[in-house]
């Protein structure tokens, strides 16, 4: 790559590098470095002069004993961008690594949020106190209804919010595919919280932050930060009494919308829609994994003569 910029005017040159480091993720630059640098050094440390597919094998190989198969998967993710940005290898070509990391997955459960379920939302929202837990009512609502990971919440605005007669309709602009989404909230019990939560909201703030600070039924400026929201579901998990709430994570309400979503009978491309997603990989999975969809499947295999049977009648 410095080769190839050596040969090109300097103006031109500049424009270049600029446009190499802006391809990397701003929010996540420092941790794409951090991955480059790490394995640079190693470089040095070994004395690779060039790197091809058997240094990649080397490296991973020394890495899957000390990580699980979905951090390994991560720091691949991260190499392969930042080594064909600065030293123009590519090494998504390279089959025998992708099969050292698939060997490395074999076995492998990725650990995942624990799901509210329906009538758990329901319980909370319908008996918890407001006085105490108002702002996590809304959170939990907007995050339930939306699929929203926790710093979509985080970054939510005032601006983002539209208050209509009978529904409330929410965008969220700051996604992680940075495609926009928008979404309605209909429930009426639903709705009221909403609004007695951002009558609440200090209207002179230095910031558009929907969500801030609630105290004792009263909202002060200080916005509510990403760590406060990603613990909710847990506190959540504490007040219903939940076996384990330490498993329900800042992913919970993502989790718990699609697999509602499923278990209501939403197909494929409603839960990609809902979700944001482009792939249809991880929206199957939910779908495999609806309660609702096994049901079905299980019938399936009931003798057609049995199905309008009651059950003391099939023999």
């Amino acid at each position: 790559m410095d080769e190839e910029l050596s040969c090109t005017p300097p103006e031109i040159r500049e424009i270049a590098r600029n446009t190499i480091s802006n391809l990397i993720p701003t929010k996540s630059k420092h941790v794409y470095d951090k991955q480059y640098i790490k394995f640079e050094k190693w470089c040095r440390e070994k004395k690779v002069t060039k790197i091809t597919e058997n240094e990649l094998l080397a490296y991973f190989e020394l890495q899957r004993h000390n990580y699980k198969s979905s951090t390994l998967w991560l720091m691949y993710s991260m190499l392969r961008c930042s080594l064909n940005l600065h030293q123009n290898v590519d090494i998504s070509k390279f089959n025998k690594l992708h099969a050292l990391l698939k060997q490395a997955s074999v076995g492998y459960l990725p650990k995942k949020s624990e799901i509210l379920e329906e009538d758990n939302i329901n319980k909370f929202i319908n008996e918890a106190d407001n006085e105490l837990y108002l702002a996590m009512k809304v959170i939990l609502i907007i995050g339930f209804n939306g699929a929203c990971r926790r710093d979509e919440l985080l970054n939510l605005s005032t601006d983002d919010i539209e208050f209509k007669q009978d529904s409330i309709i929410i965008s969220l602009p700051k996604t992680k595919n940075n495609i926009l989404r928008t979404f309605a909230i209909t429930d009426t019990n639903w709705i009221e919280l909403i609004k007695e939560y951002a009558k609440l909201r200090p209207t002179k703030t230095n910031h558009k932050r929907f969500f801030v600070t609630y105290r004792n039924g009263r909202c002060i400026n200080s916005p509510i930060g990403i760590n406060t929201i990603g613990k909710v579901s847990k506190n959540i998990a504490v007040y219903l009494k939940t076996p384990n709430p330490e498993l329900f994570t800042g992913h919970c309400f993502r989790r718990s919308s699609a697999t509602h979503l499923t278990n209501r009978g939403g197909d494929l491309l409603t839960l990609k829609r809902h979700r944001g997603w482009k792939s249809s990989t991880v929206a199957e999975g939910y779908v495999d994994a609806s309660l609702k969809n096994k049901i079905d499947v299980a019938k399936m295999f009931v003798p057609q003569e049995n199905i309008d049977l009651p059950p003391t009648l099939i023999k």
